[in-house]
């Protein structure tokens, strides 16, 4: 592994849980000597990327600037504002796109209905492989390998039993969604809150990640699975003609 992917993978320490490191807990968690760790994070503070805080290092302000660049100029979003804002208007609910970041699903963008709710995987949040509409459809149309692979690694977890106890019953539903091509799941990870999904692809056909209808159970319920699954499959194929454009 090169110094340049050392030095990064520091960055892969931080979350909700881990919000500020100190150089110990670094040091201890990549194995990296103390000298080694304190240059790379000279670096990283020097970039931004990091701050230095009394209690140890936390995210800069270069995720703060690049984030606002990502909002006002992504050019997925951009392309697709006025579809999204559509299926908000036809519908009254949120919209968001998720997008595949190795074994987790990244909320990458939220188009918020006349609803006001609390998502636990809204923008900047990510989610696993499993629970939610938004991740499982991904899932479904991950390569057979790949698939079985990230199965067998989960396979223990409750809610992951529930698709499947088996490696064949879990394919034999991943391929019933294929089939769909949508997913629908309620009350899977925000309590009162339904969703139906449609793939995303990008430009050589390999899927990149989701798109979502998404609101309260009592609005959600309202619109009939046909309706939503006509309105959500033409824009998921609309959002990845665009994604090819990019």
């Amino acid at each position: 592994m090169n110094s340049l992917r050392r030095m990064l993978q520091i960055l892969d320490l931080y979350g909700a849980d881990t919000p500020v490191l100190d150089v110990e807990t670094i040091c201890a968690r990549l194995n990296y000597p103390p000298a080694t760790t304190y240059r790379y994070l000279k670096e990283l503070c020097t970039s931004g990327l990091l701050i230095r805080s009394p209690e140890g290092y936390a995210p800069g302000p270069r995720f703060i600037e690049m984030d606002l660049l990502i909002r006002e100029f992504d050019p997925l979003v951009s392309r697709c504002r006025p579809l999204l804002r559509s299926l908000v208007e036809q519908t009254g609910l949120d919209v968001l796109i998720g997008q595949q970041y190795g074994e987790r699903i990244l909320t990458t963008h939220q188009e918020t209905g006349p609803e006001r709710f609390e998502l636990l995987f809204g923008r900047g949040r990510t989610m696993d492989m499993f629970r939610s509409s938004t991740a499982r459809i991904v899932t479904a149309y991950l390569p057979t390998r790949h698939l079985r692979r990230l199965y067998e690694k989960n396979q223990e977890i409750d809610y992951v039993q529930r698709l499947g106890k088996e490696w064949p019953a879990f394919s034999a539903h991943m391929q019933e969604l294929r089939r769909a091509g949508y997913c629908i799941t309620k009350e899977q990870i925000n309590p009162g809150i339904g969703g139906i999904s449609a793939p995303i692809f990008d430009d050589a056909k390999r899927i990149f990640g989701s798109l979502t209808l998404l609101g309260t159970l009592e609005r959600f319920e309202a619109i009939s699975p046909e309706a939503l699954a006509n309105l959500i499959q033409p824009a998921a194929r609309a959002v990845s003609r665009a994604l090819a454009q990019v």
